[in-house]
């Protein structure tokens, strides 16, 4: 049953181009058996966001779709055997992964197979792949049922919940019989948590009211983001006090004019998402060059973001700027990873903030 289902989606996979007009069942090529065959014992039932999903035995071929996924993966001690990037990358593997894959790749020690972009992951390849398990983002392609069809599958729709890391770290790691580690990676997330507390303890005292925004051109809307999120819950643990606009959503857009009624804030942390520049540094990474995609990230991100706040005569008038006490972060650090590995960097931004 297993490997006609596959059949379905690799004929799928070969015929997507021309918009899947062709039913799977039409298709009389041979069966291929796309997944190793697991032991029907010790099998469960795990909810996640887009449904349930049964997993059977120890997986031990997993597949990733998006950054997110891939920190918590790795946060378990699991390499890929294949990733799907959130942003374009043109090899067929990642043989150079600390090159290739911005803030994580000095976790990877493998090769992934490259899977495509995390929003339209190539099911020809995952299907030649045989994951026995794949663990992902919900994205816009809507390609769950297909997905399914190819291995057992796990999908979150927002990251950026506060809690919801924890949540489907405890789901990946009953899928690959880790429930123990998962309990460890949390507590150990929390004892970091703690020390940034105690580390930064004078600052928070001093000044407390943290504004976090999202930004890339002053002349678009920036959002501002609230404690009832992944940031939120970070930020708070180390004491701050999240500066938001009275009943925002998670991620509630401003525009500059009305930034001054946020200026209660003692700091604000800005973080650029220049996605064009992410683009065009892993499209056109030079593997030979001295500065890492990290470094080149860390320029290109902000870069926009940070001319803007500086000619601004708004900006510049907030209390913040006055003080000096602006600082520019990455988008895809702080609030695209969503993970623990995600969370360590940011603790040490922090520091590298406030404690230099």
């Amino acid at each position: 049953m297993i490997g006609w289902l596959v059949l379905s989606v690799l004929t799928a996979g070969l015929i997507i181009g021309c918009g899947l007009s062709e039913s799977p069942e039409s298709d009389p090529s041979p069966t291929v058996d796309a997944s190793p065959q697991l032991p029907d014992t010790d099998c469960r039932v795990l909810e996640h966001d887009l449904g349930k999903t049964e997993v059977c035995g120890q997986p031990q071929n997993v597949a990733v779709i998006g950054v997110h996924s891939l920190d918590l993966l790795l946060s378990l001690g699991v390499q890929p055997t294949g990733y799907a990037a959130s942003s374009p990358h043109g090899g067929e593997i990642f043989d150079q992964p600390v090159q290739q894959i911005p803030y994580l790749g000095h976790l990877v020690t493998t090769q992934p197979v490259n899977l495509g972009r995390g929003g339209e992951p190539s099911l020809e390849k995952l299907a030649a792949l045989k994951p026995d398990l794949i663990v992902g983002e919900a994205s816009r392609s809507d390609n769950y049922d297909l997905l399914t069809q190819i291995a057992p599958t796990l999908q979150w729709q927002n990251r950026m919940a506060k809690g919801q890391w924890q949540e489907s770290l405890q789901t990946i790691a009953a899928a690959l019989g880790q429930d123990e580690k998962a309990a460890a990676v949390i507590q150990q997330y929390e004892a970091r948590i703690a020390a940034a507390h105690a580390d930064l303890a004078d600052v928070v005292a001093a000044y407390p009211k943290l504004l976090l925004l999202g930004a890339n051109r002053l002349d678009e809307s920036a959002f501002v983001i609230s404690e009832d999120s992944y940031l939120g819950e970070l930020l708070g643990g180390v004491g701050f006090q999240l500066v938001s606009q009275p009943n925002a959503i998670d991620t509630a857009p401003i525009s500059i004019e009305a930034l001054p009624e946020l200026n209660d804030a003692d700091t604000i942390i800005i973080l650029g998402y220049d996605f064009d520049a992410i683009n065009e540094q892993l499209e056109n990474s030079n593997l030979s060059d001295e500065a890492s995609i990290d470094e080149r990230l860390e320029t290109q991100q902000v870069k926009a973001i940070k001319q803007d706040w500086e000619a601004n005569a708004i900006a510049q008038s907030l209390t913040a700027s006055q003080a000096n006490r602006v600082y520019f972060a990455t988008f895809y650090k702080w609030n695209a990873l969503n993970g623990p590995a995600g969370a360590e960097l940011i603790l040490a931004e922090l520091r590298q903030f406030f404690l230099k």
